[in-house]
């Protein structure tokens, strides 16, 4: 029984995260969705690889360093990733069929629906907020770093993405005037 409530933290650590992998593959397979993961666009890996590393670190430093997350990193992480599945997941949603990883679509269109209605980028936001999760969550030390690397390439495809829609997307310069990228009255 005490080695289950050893390792209960990364038990929980892959709940959470196995629950919003599902229930993103559910958002994206569902019947009628032409939601399409393209793995051509090397923005697309420029976040990739830093999310996995978000997700991946935290558990090796568990596991070698023997890193016990406290109870207050925990219930916050959880809450971070709880908040991070609910931007990925509404997201996808509210885009229904215009989302695609790679920014390469020339015919999208733009939504402004939902979340879009405010932020122009929830998917983003809910991936920055799984770069803080993860680590927070574990109590992890230097696997902050690609969390913080993780967050700076987020924003780097989102300067990318803009300004692929300003220069495709002819109302994109009004839409971008009354909403906000991430944070409202922020960012």
């Amino acid at each position: 029984m005490s080695i289950f409530m050893e390792y209960l933290p990364l038990i929980i650590y892959a709940l959470f995260f196995g629950g919003l992998k599902f229930s993103e593959r559910i958002v994206i397979s569902r019947p009628g969705s032409t939601i399409r993961k393209s793995w051509g666009d090397w923005t697309a890996w420029l976040v990739l690889v830093p999310l996995w590393l978000c997700f991946i670190g935290p558990v090796l430093e568990f596991v070698i360093f023997n890193r016990q997350p406290r109870l207050w990193e925990m219930i916050l992480g959880g809450i971070l990733f709880a908040a991070s599945g609910l931007f990925s997941i509404k997201g996808y949603l509210d885009l229904q069929r215009g989302f695609t990883q790679a920014v390469e679509r020339e015919d999208t269109s733009l939504v402004v629906t939902g979340l879009y209605h405010t932020l122009r980028h929830p998917i983003s936001l809910g991936n920055i907020l799984f770069c803080f999760s993860c680590p927070l969550f574990l109590g992890a030390g230097p696997s902050w770093i690609p969390a913080l690397v993780g967050v700076f390439t987020v924003m780097f495809r989102i300067s990318i993405e803009e300004s692929f829609m300003q220069q495709h997307i002819p109302d994109y310069a009004d839409y971008k005037e009354r909403t906000w990228a991430l944070i409202p009255f922020i960012y």
